[in-house]
């Protein structure tokens, strides 16, 4: 069986790691190829990679006629019939490949309906575009249930075209020296992994440490960087707040196993995987009650979701000083990732769609 998995990212971010994710856990039996720019750092591992047989490369988020048809040769030349695409431009290629290519099946995972900074004439486009694009994709992946439900309710495709697949990873290993290791002894540390953009919304994040400022053993950890990052760096340093920038860093499972909290403030995700990994090393999150949050937090179980910047600040407050609350949500947190988002689960899910594709694979027409 022949994969080709298409992605216009191979920079930081959550559908690039999906996509390594899979690469290094998928059966042996399944030969891989990729599509993608050469972004960092996920170029560079995959270009060394010994399960990817070879590369195409793609420009970074931008669409071209000339790369579609080379991106088909490619396929024909390989004998390609799968391709799975991976986000709203990888989605572009790969319906395109179907309407050169009618035999070619194709997955598709959104990885999150973004629309949410679209004006009207912008979203009623990308509605339109992706009703049209149904016509020629064979299986739409949802990774969360209260993303497939925006999308049907958006109507972008009928349900009998879709499944449901948790995003995955392996249990991250604790570093129980973490806090000496960054000089954190006697801190309780709250953590935010971000890529500083309009989706993540680390202004609130700001507010919520704002709050915090006076007391000196709460410190916040933001690991990531973006256009805002000298901003809030320039404004925390102004106002006295206690945040420790970290920008984009190899050490995500060091500096979570020295986080008490994880905290986000998305405005709207696909499937966290920052909550996940939080999650696999046992730290309750504190998270906006929106569409993938919602889906890996459990209010009051697992963790707390919240509507304001207050609720939020009592939430931090009450994990931090109620030890019983605190234990409580750890082991559930670690419950909650065993139960379903074991890389494991991930890849037979997946895998098992692309068995049902590789037995249909002589319908020559779209579905």
């Amino acid at each position: 069986m022949k994969i080709l998995f298409i992605t216009l990212r191979a920079d930081h971010g959550g559908g690039p790691k999906h996509i390594d994710l899979l690469i290094n856990n998928l059966s042996s039996e399944i030969e891989i190829y990729l599509a993608c720019p050469q972004d960092r750092p996920y170029y560079d591992l995959w270009n060394e990679s010994k399960k990817i047989k070879d590369i195409f490369i793609l420009p970074h988020r931008k669409f071209s006629v000339k790369k579609l048809l080379g991106l088909n040769k490619f396929i024909k030349d390989n004998d390609i019939e799968i391709v799975h695409s991976h986000g709203k431009g990888a989605g572009i290629y790969s319906r395109m490949l179907k309407i050169l290519n009618s035999r070619l099946k194709i997955v598709h995972t959104l990885h999150g309906v973004h629309i949410g900074e679209y004006g009207f004439l912008k979203k009623s486009a990308y509605i339109f575009l992706e009703r049209f694009l149904t016509l020629f994709t064979d299986k739409f992946i949802n990774v969360s249930n209260s993303e497939n439900s925006l999308c049907l309710k958006l109507r972008l495709f009928k349900k009998s075209k879709c499944e449901i697949v948790y995003n995955g990873i392996k249990a991250l290993l604790k570093d129980d020296n973490a806090k000496i290791k960054f000089n954190l002894s006697g801190k309780r540390v709250v953590t935010t992994i971000s890529r500083f953009d309009y989706a993540k919304n680390m202004s609130l994040a700001y507010e919520i440490a704002q709050n915090f400022k006076d007391n000196s053993n709460i410190v916040f950890l933001w690991l990531g960087d973006g256009d805002d990052r000298t901003k809030f760096e320039s404004m925390a340093q102004k106002d006295g707040v206690n945040i420790i920038f970290t920008g984009f860093t190899d050490e995500i499972p060091a500096y979570l196993s020295a986080t008490d909290i994880y905290l986000s403030t998305s405005r709207w995700e696909g499937l966290p995987y920052a909550l996940i990994e939080a999650q696999s090393l046992d730290i309750p999150v504190v998270a906006t009650n929106v569409v993938g949050n919602n889906e890996v937090v459990e209010n009051d179980k697992n963790g707390f979701l919240f509507e304001s910047v207050q609720q939020a600040c009592r939430d931090i407050e009450n994990l931090l000083n109620d030890e019983k609350i605190y234990g409580k949500m750890q082991a559930e947190a670690l419950l909650n990732f065993k139960d379903k988002f074991d890389i494991g689960i991930t890849v037979c899910k997946v895998e098992k769609i692309y068995e049902q594709m590789f037995e249909n694979r002589s319908t020559r027409e779209p579905q």
